[in-house]
């Protein structure tokens, strides 16, 4: 476990559940604000567990060699000097550095306009709790054929009235070759048996940094999970997860990728130069998130990715807690 020389000892506690996704009386998905993260991990809402139709969970959270890594969300690791991604702040020149320079992200309300949508509303703050960013995230979800389903996400990003511009920058902004994270990213459950691929290519350093707006227009995992989550019984098995962009503007944004190194993909938003949210211009990415049981061929990824959403439907939403101020 990496953990900075102010707290050598951290500990984790539980986060409070803001919604839960299903489909057809089937759990999928927790929405939990990350409350119970210590401080250098920038605590932030985030889906975890996903599970796949069939319960099979595909993320992680919290897990040893990444703690700030939790499943399905966004994070930035420099947005105005402060990190919101958790951990080392990489640095031109020295490198990864462990620094008090982390924020966090607070949950301030959710409305729920139908069973299978949510609206987030979320601040982006300093560690002295100066707001940075306002964001919107929205949520729907599908179910996409009989073994499969999609969630479809919306992030959309605004200045505060009367600020100025907030640059988002990342690793490889800073200068680390090919560690350009940050914007949405989607940490795997430890799995074996890996297949990752775009339509053109396989294998981590043949997608890693490939555009979709190029040809590489979706990213695919099939692998085994062994994931475990505490209190519950093993849910392994052969799981296919896939990312595409659902708009221009973020199929401009380059695929981050890991496997060697532990399990993890990801959109970049600063790949290799930083991004400014401008007071007359929010910051908008979209994706189309799929999740599915067994290894899916790719005419079937790209399928299910391409198909419309269902129009919502109109039964009652059940309440969703506010948890800002």
């Amino acid at each position: 476990m990496k953990a900075p020389p102010w707290e050598p000892s951290p500990a984790w506690g539980p986060s409070a559940t803001l919604a839960e996704l299903a489909i057809d009386g089937v759990a999928v998905a927790v929405c939990a604000d990350g409350s119970g993260a210590p401080e250098f991990d920038s605590p932030r809402p985030h889906l975890h567990p996903v599970r796949t139709l069939a319960g099979v969970v595909v993320t992680d959270a919290a897990p040893a060699d990444h703690t700030w890594h939790v499943g399905l969300g966004l994070g930035v690791q420099d947005v105005n000097g402060h990190n919101l991604w958790g951990g080392r702040t990489y640095l031109r020149g020295p490198g990864y550095t462990w620094r008090r320079d982390h924020g966090r992200i607070r949950h301030d309300r959710s409305d729920q306009p139908a069973a299978t949508a949510l609206a987030q509303h979320l601040t982006w703050l300093t560690g002295d709790e100066e707001p940075l960013l306002a964001e919107t995230r929205e949520l729907r979800w599908a179910r996409a054929g009989a073994h499969a389903w999609r969630l479809d996400l919306t992030s959309t990003l605004t200045v505060p009235p009367g600020a100025q511009p907030v640059r988002l920058g990342s690793p490889g902004a800073h200068g680390r070759v090919g560690g350009g994270y940050g914007g949405l990213f989607w940490r795997l459950p430890a799995c074996d048996d890996v297949r990752v691929r775009t339509p053109l290519d396989h294998g981590e350093d043949r997608v890693h940094g490939s555009v979709p707006a190029d040809g590489a227009r979706w990213l695919a995992w099939s692998a085994r999970s062994t994931a475990h989550i505490r209190g519950e019984a093993p849910a392994s098995g052969l799981f296919t997860v896939a990312l595409a962009p659902a708009d221009a503007m973020t199929a401009r944004d380059p695929w981050f990728v890991r496997v060697s190194g532990y399990p993890g993909l990801g959109s970049s938003l600063a790949w290799s130069e930083p991004v400014d949210v401008l007071p007359s211009l929010p910051l908008r990415r979209s994706f189309r998130c799929l999740v599915a049981d067994g290894r899916l061929p790719d005419d079937e990824v790209g399928r299910l990715l391409d198909a419309p959403l269902p129009p919502l439907d109109d039964s009652p939403a059940p309440a969703t807690p506010e948890t800002g101020p």
